[in-house]
């Protein structure tokens, strides 16, 4: 591997796993305090060829929404309990996209790409709704997913929000620059530490002191440690989704897919976010045919963890229209 691809697939990781640290923000804001985790069941659904790890919240006869996760290598977990409040209004379904948390891998490693994930979602909602669509909500390496299903297969996207979304491969590599710059040499060094020269974690036990490190980098504000070993508890972390998808991901560019993306879709940034900053999730907002921008003060790279309640609040609004 050339060295400055492993470097790359390095600081890509820092930004996976930044997702499940910056988890560490309540509804009021601050990190101290956890929302109320709604009751659920699990699910294991068959689709193209793998087994996909669901959890549902709500009413099974609601309007289906479908929620992923960030990462690649990471699963639902880090996103709950913030945003189980949406299953109060629909028929919430976190997925662990193939490959991750405790859904199967593909047949071969050709399986992990994006376009394959979006099939696999497109069949999930054929599954679980027949011809009716559903709603998509996406944070970070999810929103690329979402994007592919949305574009490639209208049909099966009513409404889509994407949250800190992952816009394009150029966009991840400037991550390295931010850092150093942000945190200093001798921090980045640290974080660098805890991954392989393959860019995959060394230990899914140092999770948490990772967190520890990234700092500033990846919250508006730090999460306490009783969040963040909640949300290292239940964490499966897959090295070889997130080896394979930083891969996939080198040639990515949602900007290519927008014209073709037909659902109103929520692009929504918290303010202070240093991983894929608010700017860069406007323009994409506005080059949507029906794309909406909505920016969420005090918030870093997970809005809806940082400041709850008003990330709650603009997707449900959006989503009920």
């Amino acid at each position: 591997m050339a060295r400055d691809d492993a470097q790359w697939r390095r600081t890509a990781l820092a930004t996976s796993l930044a997702v499940l640290a910056a988890s560490g923000a309540c509804r009021s804001g601050r990190a101290s305090e956890l929302p109320a985790e709604r009751d659920g069941r699990a699910h294991a659904e068959r689709v193209q060829g793998v087994t996909l790890h669901t959890f549902e919240i709500g009413d099974p006869r609601a309007r289906l929404l479908l929620v992923l996760h960030g990462g690649p290598g990471l699963d639902h977990t880090y996103m709950r309990p913030w945003l189980d409040a949406l299953g109060d209004h629909a028929r919430l379904r976190y997925v662990d996209l193939r490959g991750h948390g405790r859904s199967s891998p593909p047949p071969d490693g050709d399986g992990y790409t994006l376009s394959a994930a979006a099939a696999d979602l497109a069949a999930l909602v054929q599954l679980l709704q027949g011809g009716q669509p559903a709603d998509i909500v996406a944070h970070d390496f999810g929103a690329a997913v979402a994007m592919q299903l949305a574009a490639r297969h209208p049909e099966r996207v009513r409404r889509m929000v994407l949250i800190a979304p992952l816009r394009d491969a150029n966009q991840v590599r400037s991550i390295g620059a931010r850092t150093r710059s942000n945190l200093g040499d001798g921090a980045w060094r640290r974080i660098q530490a805890l991954t392989t020269p393959q860019g995959t974690l060394r230990d899914p036990r140092q999770s948490g002191e990772l967190f520890r490190r990234l700092g500033r980098m990846w919250w508006f504000r730090p999460p306490s440690d009783a969040v963040l070993a909640r949300m290292a508890r239940d964490l499966t972390y897959r090295p070889e989704a997130d080896e394979h998808f930083q891969l996939e991901t080198t040639t990515f560019d949602g900007r290519t897919l927008a014209q073709d993306i037909r659902a109103p879709t929520l692009v929504l940034s918290g303010r202070e976010d240093l991983t894929f900053p608010a700017v860069d999730s406007r323009a994409l907002a506005d080059i949507l045919p029906h794309g909406r921008y909505a920016e969420v003060p005090a918030a870093g790279h997970c809005p809806f963890i940082e400041q709850n309640t008003t990330a709650i609040g603009e997707i449900q609004r959006f989503l009920a229209h």
